[in-house]
């Protein structure tokens, strides 16, 4: 993993080393527990994809996966079957980048998110880390969501972070 270091927001020391690996992963895993078994995706685009870490796993349910970071362009007349937001949406501007990925899902396509909570474990987590980034709250995430898109599913960890699944309505 030391090949990430410093790529992204991606740091080995704050994310993917003992103790706090624990919950990178189990974010991650979030993730995959909420798509849909048996169903394999033309193409899903990793949004805020980072150098990748997630991408040998998200091509187990999909033909194609494509990477996107901050710095990309991304052409709107590329859509995709499934976008993956795995802790970039509370750093964006919320409205602008739902309405975004909205236009390059495919009708029936899904979303699935990722994301801290914004409760006193997570800010604990985080200033154990020494993380003190400023973030779009989980409330502020799911209400944006929820205004381009059908929550099918959501699920919360330990207060600390929530995943969902929605579709394009």
């Amino acid at each position: 993993m030391k090949q990430f270091e410093g790529k992204g927001n991606y740091a080995i020391n704050k994310y993917y080393k003992f103790p706090y690996r624990f919950f990178y992963r189990k974010k991650l895993k979030m993730i995959v527990n909420l798509l849909p078994k048996g169903k394999v995706f033309y193409n899903i685009l990793d949004f805020g994809s980072g150098p990748g870490i997630f991408t040998d796993q998200l091509k187990q349910h999909s033909i194609h996966v494509n990477q996107f970071e901050s710095n990309d362009v991304l052409d709107p007349r590329w859509h995709y079957d499934a976008i993956v937001c795995a802790s970039v949406l509370e750093f964006c501007s919320l409205n602008l980048t739902i309405s975004i990925l909205y236009n390059i899902l495919n009708p029936g396509g899904k979303l699935f998110v990722a994301s801290p909570m914004n409760t006193a474990l997570a800010s604990l987590y985080f200033k154990s880390i020494g993380d003190k980034q400023g973030r779009n709250s989980h409330k502020s995430i799911i209400s944006a969501v929820s205004k381009r898109f059908r929550i099918e599913k959501y699920d919360t960890w330990m207060n600390l972070y929530f995943a969902l699944r929605a579709s394009r309505s």
